[in-house]
């Protein structure tokens, strides 16, 4: 029989906060392989960790069975179940976590979801069982690889392929301890096999809790509004220096970055995926224009091209809007000819707080104007922004119908695709203040 982790003691401190709410029985739905899920593991866990658990992303916690009852959380509960008896006192809706296959058995025939827990100690031998588990299509399996290694969860992770099996590790991993840190080892099980595995950490430190948060929600996919926006002017500016975002990833010739030279919002500027006469593509690659111009990045925030460098992280953006964390290799930044492109979008293609901060921003020259004069300003039912861009034919933007423009052909009355936002920035980070951007 294959040993679970040290068992806890049953008489380990339990604790109910009254401010966190019963658990929700079986609230978290059940997601298939690969889809990533972070658990902890609460059967040692003090105190003063716990607010911080309540705040995170994480889904699942671990009890033991002689605390799980008493303990009060928003998560789904997985309780530690050594032998079959202690099925008859378990919490409705309560998942299931044991070492031994006749347990998960009688937990599963009760209505619980139940899966293994398999200390591997012997990889060689025990791994063809590790194997036969996940083939089998349990609810999960916690497989506790001390090796500082993924390789085998990216094999396992090819049997579970179609099947709803979630696979996870613990953190700390054994064989890191003391290396890497607890959250980049998550963050690095996440990303296994470009799917992920799960994990079940373990950690007595708040901060740990609320960095693998972050970290994860960055690296998650998300959506991005994007809107038609329609060339107003282009302008040729001579020499300045422009940045080309190299980065870690391959994009694809759907993809880009949002690129713009005012709060209000950026361009779609393309990957460099598309045909070039005259020299190889370079698929990992935005030719993402002036060093002065923001670009878009996780968490709704946005930096200076200039501060491109190795080991930041941007925003991929596909014409859908879809958005995924990609990092950047390096920044190569040179002068050329250099080209705006302003462009404007409609009100009515906005939510109704760009609406209101347009008219705000509107709002004193139109309130002492006569009603017979005219205001000077632009069209008050339309938000201004442009890009700078290398004036090359090489650089392309995404256009309203999903086709890409040559940056050195656009003219006024195209139609390109923009991300508009509300401005106001403090180093990247969205404030509310009163901004002029001419």
């Amino acid at each position: 029989m294959l040993e679970l982790a040290e068992k806890i003691d049953s008489a380990a401190p339990v604790y109910t906060e009254a401010a966190v709410q019963p658990a929700v029985a079986d609230s978290t739905p059940v997601l298939g392989a690969g889809e990533t899920q972070w658990w902890f593991d609460a059967r040692q866990a003090g105190k003063t960790i716990l607010p911080a658990l309540e705040a995170s992303n994480c889904t699942h916690i671990v009890l033991d069975h002689g605390q799980h009852r008493s303990f009060a959380t928003r998560k789904q509960k997985v309780v530690a179940v050594d032998t079959p008896s202690q099925l008859k006192d378990l919490e409705a809706g309560a998942w299931v976590l044991t070492r031994d296959d006749a347990v998960r058995r009688k937990a599963v025939a009760a209505g619980h979801k139940a899966g293994l827990f398999i200390n591997v100690v012997d990889l060689q031998a025990e791994f063809p069982y590790c194997i036969s588990v996940c083939e089998r299509g349990d609810d999960f399996v916690v497989i506790d690889i001390a090796h500082a290694t993924y390789i085998p969860y990216e094999l396992l992770l090819a049997k579970t392929e179609g099947k709803s099996t979630m696979i996870f590790r613990n953190v700390p991993i054994k064989g890191l301890d003391g290396v890497v840190d607890d959250v980049n080892q998550s963050l690095n099980a996440f990303a296994t096999m470009e799917h992920g595995i799960g994990v079940v950490m373990r950690t007595e430190q708040p901060e740990v809790i609320a960095s693998l948060t972050q970290g994860l929600a960055r690296r998650q996919d998300s959506a991005l509004k994007l809107v038609k926006a329609r060339v107003e002017q282009v302008q040729h500016t001579g020499l300045g220096h422009r940045v080309c975002v190299d980065t870690t990833s391959l994009m694809s010739a759907e993809e880009g970055m949002i690129v713009g030279s005012t709060g209000w919002g950026g361009l779609f500027v393309c990957s460099e995926t598309h045909y070039l006469p005259h020299m190889n593509l370079r698929e990992f690659r935005v030719n993402a224009g002036g060093v002065h111009s923001y670009i878009w990045g996780p968490d709704d925030n946005v930096m200076y091209l200039s501060e491109m460098q190795a080991g930041a992280e941007v925003l991929c953006v596909d014409l859908h809007g879809n958005s995924r964390v990609i990092t950047v290799g390096r920044a190569k930044i040179e002068r050329r000819p250099l080209l705006k492109i302003r462009c404007s979008v409609a009100l009515d293609e906005v939510s109704p707080e760009l609406r209101a901060a347009v008219a705000n921003a509107n709002a004193a020259a139109r309130d002492v104007t006569p009603d017979h004069e005219t205001t000077p300003l632009e069209d008050p039912n339309r938000i201004y922004l442009n890009t700078f861009l290398q004036n090359d034919w090489h650089v392309r933007l995404m256009g309203g119908d999903g086709k890409i423009r040559h940056a050195t052909l656009v003219q006024p009355g195209d139609t390109l695709l923009a991300h508009v936002a509300l401005p106001g920035r403090h180093t990247g980070l969205k404030v509310a203040e009163h901004i002029i951007e001419k």
